[in-house]
């Protein structure tokens, strides 16, 4: 789509790379300062599928979500 393609030659990635890291990222804010369970956060952070936000957390940060938790305690 049009949108699609504005957007990747603005910001150098595709949309859905963005809103990925982006929601990493307040997965990673939140596993940092809250004690809510690994099982809830990829939904807060708009992932549907536990296994996909687990997937895609890893594929960003080199680890899984749990032991990004326990290296930031």
């Amino acid at each position: 789509s049009y949108f699609s393609k504005v957007f990747k030659e603005g910001m150098n990635c595709s949309f859905t790379g963005y809103l990925n890291r982006y929601r990493i990222d307040q997965s990673k804010l939140l596993l940092k300062t809250t004690a809510i369970p690994l099982s809830e956060i990829g939904a807060l952070v708009g992932f549907e599928d536990q296994s996909y936000f687990t997937k895609i957390f890893k594929k960003n940060t080199g680890m899984l979500p749990g032991k990004y938790r326990r290296s930031n305690l």
